[in-house]
């Protein structure tokens, strides 16, 4: 079975971060990472990660930049809290599983018509209002618990637990990457598929060489 490339490419560099999810606080001395609180798309413990060997500060350091890493909403593994909050946790191993199935998708020139091979049922004679309609609902069942969870626990009294939010994030993640990954299948076979299609021709008038 024929492997996609840019699936593969995104799979091996998702599969080194997540890997390090658990791989990071397992090496590490018991207790040196503990208590964490943060926010999200900042840097807020950049002197911890200095006292870090270069592969363990590099998984705190992006962690860091992408979560909150509050520590009441994250897992510990061997006396160190996990780089990442429990829902993150679940969106990226939700976002790896999705590129392996993306792996062995068939590449097309529309994103839609590579999302839908992964839908059971006949899609060969649906119009493309169909198609968006459909892949819009197949979003929504994926995206809206985690959503839910997560507003709920903004908006109201409602706390929810890190069992359920590692269920949401897989989900989310997962649509995610199916997205994505179908994204770029479907820009890079276009463009592999105008150079095919591209043939040069002698024109004799001028002299010249003219690709049609």
């Amino acid at each position: 079975m024929k492997v996609n490339k840019i699936p593969l490419v995104l799979f091996i560099l998702v599969v080194f971060y997540t890997s390090g999810l658990f791989i990071a606080p397992l090496t590490l001395e018991p207790g040196t990472i503990s208590e964490l609180h943060g926010g999200a798309n900042r840097l807020s413990n950049m002197e911890l990660w200095r006292e870090l060997s270069p592969y363990h500060a590099l998984i705190y350091t992006f962690s860091d930049f992408n979560c909150h890493q509050m520590h009441e909403r994250s897992y510990t593994i061997n006396g160190n809290q996990m780089p990442v909050c429990a829902r993150c946790v679940g969106i990226f191993i939700g976002f790896t599983l999705g590129l392996l199935v993306m792996m062995f998708i068939k590449a097309e020139d529309d994103y839609k018509d590579i999302l839908l091979k992964l839908v059971p049922i006949r899609t060969q004679h649906i119009s493309g209002l169909k198609k968006t309609v459909l892949l819009v609902v197949m979003g929504l069942l994926f995206i809206l618990p985690m959503a839910l969870d997560g507003f709920l626990q903004l908006l109201t009294d409602y706390e929810s637990n890190n069992p359920m939010r590692t269920l949401t994030g897989f989900t989310g993640g997962l649509v995610f990457s199916l997205f994505i990954a179908a994204l770029l299948m479907a820009s890079v076979h276009s463009m592999d598929t105008g150079k095919e299609n591209t043939y040069i021709e002698h024109d004799y008038s001028t002299g010249l060489e003219v690709k049609k």
